[in-house]
């Protein structure tokens, strides 16, 4: 349960929320940031990745990034289709690589602040 003070202190908001998801300890303690990085095939997508991984760790998100990594592999074993892309998060290089969606924003040159304002 998300307590009041919790939702005041948005250092602890995310954290709480996501201690409520159902998460197999594999994906608690995967390490997204290395898995990301090795998804990317020129130095061009590193850098993309990086920077947009310094976003979501400064705002405590890696653990969404672990989550959603779990849950796209979840739809792909049950044959569940994913969709292509909506609105501002297919801004995030990182949620492309999971296969979350399926927008290059490299490719169309997005800018991550749009997804992460």
């Amino acid at each position: 349960k998300i307590t009041s003070q919790a939702k005041d202190d948005s250092s602890n908001y995310v954290e709480e929320c996501v201690n409520t998801w159902h998460m197999p300890d594999d994906y608690k303690n995967l390490d997204i940031i290395n898995h990301l990085l090795d998804m990317c095939e020129t130095q061009e997508q590193r850098n993309r990745v990086l920077i947009e991984l310094n976003l979501f760790k400064d705002r405590g998100m890696i653990i969404v990034l672990q989550f959603l990594k779990y849950l796209v592999d979840v739809c792909k074993e049950h044959n569940i289709v994913l969709g292509v892309g909506r609105g501002s998060s297919v801004a995030s290089y990182c949620l492309f690589l999971l296969g979350v969606h399926r927008v290059d924003s490299i490719k169309y040159q997005l800018d991550i602040t749009e997804f992460l304002k």
